[in-house]
């Protein structure tokens, strides 16, 4: 039994010594299927068989195919390739940054960049420890480099360099068509601009009468009136001195732009706003419901610019400024068993529409160049131009109201994109 222990620790004692493994660093780097690797050492011999590696990599990724492996000769006769091996090998220590182990002698960097989709994989034995780093063909720096305690068993080295740098998702290898016309590609950044990118989103969000960081001051007469006997407030210049001044927002939209920079947008917003009556009135004992639901449609011009951060994430900054139409439906009853009162049917009344305009700043953020998520603030004012403010005790009929209703609102709205 203590044998049987020894052998059991010992064992994971070898274990733990060929997996402790050191990652110096490890930049990205395209995983390709069915890859080719190329063994490079100053070294006398290779210290991994390349048949064995290959099963190595098999086993330790599932996803990579079927791999060549074979000791790279052409870089072991050439003058250029063995100075730098051996200056890799005094040079490539912990803490190394990649940059500073760049290859910089003109014929070595054309190797480099001539090995395409392949891979170098560079190694030497320091003792009891064996140091690897790994080139592909998009920099004169390592990709990768690393170091892992020296096993005569190739088979286990093998494995423990295989889990070191080829572990993750693979990506197929580009046919010789695909790579010629990939490097005629323009930049990103210097590609063809579309004509016209369009979108459309839904959102929701939520709208009131005072703007934030505001003086209550300017808003308490407004927000605190109450309407007496369905007619009478304090002032008849603005809605909100008859209806709840806060309510959540949908807005449905759609728009384009052009050259990424102009546009415009067209939009139609709903909320619901209820009667601000005064409970201590007792005509309103008959009245079971009163609320006033706003529709509005509008048009704005749209200024934007587009920040590519990746290849699949764009952020867009923009603002608008547009003209708004706002519609008011009205839905009222009186409860069950109740005679609509004189001052029921003499209430007070809106404008058919007002007109205004509306201001928004907000960031789109654009994924995968078809879907978005938007977030945006703003201000709206609607109202009708008046002589004089009216008065709501002048006349026995209902009077039309409404001069100057502003409000700030701030929706998150959902989208999806196209272009031309």
């Amino acid at each position: 039994m203590k044998r049987l222990f020894q052998i059991f620790a010992a064992a994971c004692c070898f274990a733990g010594a060929v997996f402790a493994e050191d990652v110096y660093f490890r930049e990205p780097f395209t995983l390709w299927q069915d890859p080719e690797i190329l063994v490079w050492t100053p070294d006398s011999a290779a210290p991994i068989d390349p048949r064995e590696f290959s099963l190595s990599l098999k086993r330790n990724n599932s996803g990579i195919g079927s791999p060549s492996v074979r000791i790279a000769g052409e870089l072991e006769r050439d003058s250029s390739a063995i100075l730098y091996a051996v200056w890799l090998k005094n040079n490539l220590l912990p803490g190394i940054p990649a940059e500073l182990l760049k290859a910089r002698e003109a014929k070595m960097q054309s190797r480099l960049s001539a090995i395409e989709d392949k891979y170098i994989l560079y190694m030497t034995r320091n003792g009891n420890t064996l140091t690897v780093a790994l080139f592909d063909e998009t920099s004169y720096s390592p990709k990768a480099a690393g170091s892992l305690p020296f096993n005569s068993d190739k088979v286990a080295l093998g494995d423990a360099i295989a889990e070191m740098f080829f572990g993750g998702s693979t990506n197929r290898r580009l046919t010789k068509e695909e790579r010629a016309k990939k490097a005629v590609e323009p930049n990103d950044y210097y590609s063809k601009i579309p004509t016209f990118r369009g979108f459309f989103g839904v959102a929701g969000g939520y709208t009131q009468a005072q703007v934030p960081f505001t003086p209550d001051s300017w808003y308490r007469r407004k927000l605190n009136s109450k309407i007496k006997n369905y007619r009478n407030t304090q002032d008849s210049l603005s809605l909100w001195n008859f209806i709840e001044d806060s309510s959540p927002l949908l807005n449905v939209y759609a728009g384009g732009t052009w050259f990424d920079f102009i546009g415009s947008e067209i939009f139609l917003r709903f909320s619901e706003h209820d009667a601000k009556i005064d409970e201590k009135d007792t005509v309103y004992n008959e009245l079971d419901d009163w609320k006033f639901y706003r529709f509005e449609v509008g048009l704005s011009l749209m200024l934007s610019y587009r920040f590519p951060i990746h290849k699949n994430v764009t952020l867009v900054p923009h603002g608008s400024l547009g003209f708004i139409y706002s519609f008011l439906s009205e839905s009222i009853d009186t409860k069950s068993g109740y005679k609509a009162s004189g001052a029921y049917k003499a209430r007070i009344e809106f404008k058919d529409f007002y007109k205004g305009a509306v201001l928004a700043v907000g960031m789109r953020t654009i994924l995968l160049d078809h879907y978005g998520i938007d977030l945006r603030a703003g201000l709206a004012g609607r109202g009708r131009i008046l002589d004089r403010e009216p008065s709501v005790d002048a006349v026995a009929e209902p009077t039309v109201i409404g001069g100057s209703t502003i409000d700030c609102f701030i929706q998150l709205g959902l989208e999806y994109h196209w272009s031309l």
